[in-house]
């Protein structure tokens, strides 16, 4: 089972890039790699694949067994030569229940992730009550192949939202061992870890503009999609967190804002693809496929934030 000591610090939410194969997009792993590179270059602690930023929507129970195990077998290796562990985390979640269970087991066998990200019931919209029996079975099935659960909490595209209440129940679960957090809400947050054992059950930001805030708040680091374009500022904010130097974490998580606007100025992952040279695939489209004014915004938000040479409070920071 993971630990908290294993989700402390900058999680990169790793982009998929695509390049076309005949007539459709196909896995570019050769970026995956040039990627996973440069997040482990910088300091990171871990790397989640599959995600949202990872395109996890577009692809196929079979792209995504094999990105999560060929990602997470090259990054685990190129780890080691650094003489470091990485945390590698996968993403398996579905608003169908046994879909996640299938999608789970077949990650795990395959390649045995350090933990399972796992999103709440998109478009069908459970009840709490339904999301607990889910993400019990789905523990349930983490505990049997010695795996750990981080739940997702993510309405803002989901409409679907752990509330406080279930989620104290759920970190009582022995498999579900954080929660990555995209509310927003900080009184929640506040509820939650004043209920649930720091020991067991960790809170991660799932905000790239909230690190601080959450980890003031007894959050242990994020999993960040801003990370991929800048990791080691990322990474940093969470080890000046930790160690308690919040003026220096504030500064360096303000500095960050332009580029974290410019991650967010459309529909993540688009600008992030823009800024690395990855391909996307269809519904999304690139920048460069924008109508005329939100093109043009998102270029300006994108060029100001590429064009920030330093930011503060950086010289601890990396391997």
């Amino acid at each position: 089972m993971i630990t908290p000591d294993q989700l402390r610090g900058a999680h990169v939410a790793l982009l998929t890039p695509m390049k076309p194969v005949g007539s459709l997009m196909g896995i570019d792993f050769h970026r995956v790699y040039k990627l996973i590179d440069s997040v482990l270059e910088a300091g990171v602690s871990g790397v989640l694949f599959a995600g949202t930023t990872g395109q996890s929507a577009m692809l196929s129970h079979d792209e995504q067994v094999d990105l999560c195990t060929r990602g997470i077998e090259y990054a685990r290796a190129k780890a080691a030569q650094q003489g470091r562990s990485v945390t590698c985390l996968a993403s398996a979640g579905s608003n169908s229940t046994d879909e996640a269970l299938h999608l789970s087991e077949r990650i795990t066998k395959a390649i045995h992730p350090d933990a399972l990200l796992h999103v709440t019931g998109y478009y069908n919209n459970p009840p709490q009550e339904g999301l607990r029996a889910h993400f019990e079975a789905v523990g349930d099935l983490a505990e049997r192949l010695d795996t750990s659960i981080i739940l997702y909490n993510i309405p803002g595209r989901t409409g679907s939202r752990i509330e406080a209440e279930t989620m104290i129940r759920l970190a009582e679960h022995p498999a579900i061992a954080a929660v990555k957090d995209a509310t927003g809400d900080l009184a929640m947050l506040e509820k939650v870890r004043a209920a649930t054992d720091p020991e067991t059950f960790s809170l991660m930001s799932g905000e790239d503009h909230l690190v601080v805030e959450v980890m003031r708040r007894g959050g242990v680091g994020v999993i960040s999609a801003s990370a991929n374009r800048w990791p080691r500022e990322f990474q940093r904010i969470t080890e000046l967190a930790a160690a308690g130097e919040w003026d220096a974490a504030e500064e360096l998580q303000k500095a960050l804002q332009p580029c974290i606007d410019a991650v967010f100025c459309v529909k993540n992952p688009i600008p992030l693809h823009h800024m690395l040279r990855a391909g996307l695939r269809m519904p999304l489209v690139t920048v460069d496929q924008l109508d005329a004014p939100n093109r043009e915004k998102a270029l300006a938000t994108i060029k100001a934030a590429e064009a920030i040479a330093e930011f503060p409070h950086l010289e601890a920071a990396a391997v």
